[in-house]
C-alpha cells in the first residue's frame, strides 16, 4: 500500500461532512467517502494516535467520531474501528436505509454478498442464497449500499482492524439479519 504523510483523520472527517453537503445520493456519497478513506488508510500512524490499542488482542468496537450534524439518511454518522478475532464470523444482515464503508487497517476480511432468490430463479421456494465473495486486504476499502446484505469473516490467523464508516450510526435505522439455513429473517437489536 502507499503511504501518505499528509492527510489526517480530523481532514478526513471534514471531507465526510463535505460530501453529505454536495449530496443526498447515497451511491455518490459512499463513492467519495470510500476514495477518501483510501486515503486515511495510506496514512501511516493515524488509527495509533487516536486509539492506545494493544499489540494483541484489544477485541472489540472503538468510537472515532460520532457526527450529529451531518450523515445519511438522517444526522449521526459513525466512524469506528471494530478489531477482530481469528475467524471471527458473522450472520448475514443489510444496513436498512444507511450505507456503510469497510476499510482494512490490518489484516484481511472476506466479503460475502447475498440476495433472495425466488420461484422462477432456479429455485421452488424463496430463500436467500451468496452470490459471490471477495477478499479485502490491508488498505482495501468496499461499500454497501441500503438494502444490501453481506457478512463479513476475519480470514486471518491474527485480528483484523476494520474502521468503518456508517452514514448514520446502526443503532438508529431498522435493519435486518438472515439465517439461511433457517430460512429466517429478524429484526437485529439496536
Amino acid at each position: 500500500m502507499t503511504q501518505t504523510t499528509a492527510y489526517s483523520v480530523d481532514e478526513f472527517i471534514d471531507d465526510v461532512r463535505e460530501i453529505f453537503d454536495d449530496t443526498q445520493d447515497p451511491l455518490a456519497q459512499a463513492s467519495r467517502v470510500s476514495k477518501r478513506m483510501d486515503i486515511l488508510l495510506a496514512t501511516p500512524g493515524w488509527l495509533e494516535e487516536r486509539l492506545e490499542l494493544p499489540d494483541e488482542g484489544g477485541y472489540g468496537r472503538y468510537d472515532l467520531h460520532l457526527d450529529e450534524d451531518y450523515g445519511h439518511p438522517g444526522g449521526g454518522f459513525w466512524l469506528m474501528a471494530s478489531v477482530q478475532k481469528p475467524e471471527q464470523d458473522n450472520l448475514p444482515h443489510d444496513h436498512g436505509a444507511a450505507w456503510v464503508v469497510y476499510g482494512v487497517y490490518d489484516g484481511a476480511i472476506k466479503q460475502t454478498k447475498w440476495r433472495w432468490f425466488y420461484p422462477g430463479e432456479g429455485v421452488d421456494s424463496v430463500q436467500i442464497q451468496e452470490t459471490g465473495d471477495f477478499v479485502q486486504d490491508d488498505g482495501k476499502v468496499a461499500f454497501f449500499l441500503p438494502g444490501e446484505i453481506h457478512n463479513t469473516l476475519n480470514v486471518t490467523d491474527g485480528r483484523a482492524v476494520v474502521v468503518r464508516l456508517e452514514s448514520q450510526k446502526l443503532d438508529r435505522v431498522t435493519r435486518y439479519q438472515y439465517n439461511p439455513e433457517e430460512g429466517t429473517v429478524v429484526v437485529m437489536d439496536r
